[in-house]
């Protein structure tokens, strides 16, 4: 049986542009369309209409679940999911949670009410997502920005950074710039995949160059956002007052650890370098400007949509993608004299 992967395959479109062109989208270029509708004439294909609305509930929506309401990496994302979603002819429903809160089960709540096409999380727990009944095959799923791990269920995939490289890289730069008392400011691991991730990095690439690491004094874990960076930067200088350079997990953190820094007399990055993760807009602009790992927020969206068309249109091979990071060097690290 012909299925709308094959009408995609052969016309050379993707799903989501013959899936347009079925529901008549304007947006199809006139000579699109054409190939596209000859290939469904050749094959005499046609959509199971009852099936398709039983799958979607009869909705064009895109359920968006953004895990963290003060994450301005996902707020940054979240344009680029609103013009990619709505370019495939489907609408976005998005819900702003706390980091805290489990993602899986306010989506499934959500999945339960509207009955979306499917689902985008930015930011979610592989171990959550174990747990879910209704995502996959029922009502397919893309996580962003975090690892699903060994999970290998049909409906859902993910596309990522690796978070424990990208971490080590962070704490390989400071390395290279002479620093050997550094400091960590980020999530709580026994919550947060990605924040275990990030430790593992640090730890690891510390230990590699023989570097000793405290995580008792030299890890304040904390919540991503201005104020939780700003308080963990003064508890860090506390708990390792020796510290001369400090990582932090996320640039919203960084950017509130310039401040906690600031007023206990301490400046970035003459007294004390920093280096955030993520490469939020804000960090291009602040004084001094933020030296940063920087995540492809872009190409993260772009490739998790496509996936998410392909299992909407009826492909529920997972799909686990990893993409690279890149340091972007800011003015907040100060090389130490040899």
């Amino acid at each position: 049986m012909t299925t709308i992967r094959d009408i995609a395959r052969e016309s050379g479109v993707s799903v989501s542009t013959v899936s347009r062109v079925l529901a008549g989208h304007p947006d199809v270029s006139p000579s699109t369309a054409a190939v596209v509708h000859a290939a469904i004439e050749r094959h005499h294909f046609h959509v199971n209409r009852n099936a398709s609305n039983l799958k979607r509930g009869n909705t064009t929506s895109i359920l968006v679940i953004v895990k963290g309401r003060y994450n301005m990496l996902f707020a940054a994302m979240m344009e680029h999911v609103q013009a990619a979603v709505t370019a495939t002819g489907h609408t976005v429903i998005a819900q702003y949670m706390d980091e805290d809160a489990n993602e899986v089960a306010e989506a499934e709540r959500w999945v339960g009410e509207i009955k979306p096409c499917g689902v985008i999380f930015l930011g979610a727990d592989a171990g959550h997502m174990e747990q879910s009944h209704l995502l996959g095959e029922k009502c397919p799923a893309v996580v962003l920005t975090n690892s699903l791990d060994a999970l290998a269920r049909p409906g859902i995939s993910c596309v990522t950074t690796n978070d424990r490289a990208a971490a080590a890289s962070a704490i390989e730069y400071l390395l290279d710039s002479g620093h050997r008392r550094i400091g960590v400011i980020g999530g709580q691991p026994a919550q947060s995949a990605m924040s275990a991730h990030r430790q593992r990095g640090v730890i690891e690439a510390m230990t590699s160059h023989g570097v000793e690491f405290d995580l008792a004094k030299n890890y304040i874990a904390t919540r991503f956002s201005l104020e939780s960076g700003y308080l963990a930067a003064q508890r860090l200088l506390e708990s390792a007052p020796h510290i001369t350079a400090v990582y932090a997990m996320g640039d919203i953190m960084a950017l509130g650890a310039i401040r906690g820094f600031y007023e206990r007399g301490l400046r970035v990055p003459d007294d004390i370098s920093l280096i955030g993760h993520d490469g939020i807009e804000p960090a291009s602009y602040v004084v001094p400007k933020l030296t940063t790992v920087r995540q492809p927020r872009e190409a993260l969206v772009t490739r998790g949509v496509e996936i998410l068309m392909r299992h909407i249109g009826g492909d529920p091979t997972p799909v686990a993608e990893i993409m690279d990071v890149e340091i972007v060097s800011g003015e907040s690290v100060r090389r130490l004299a040899e």
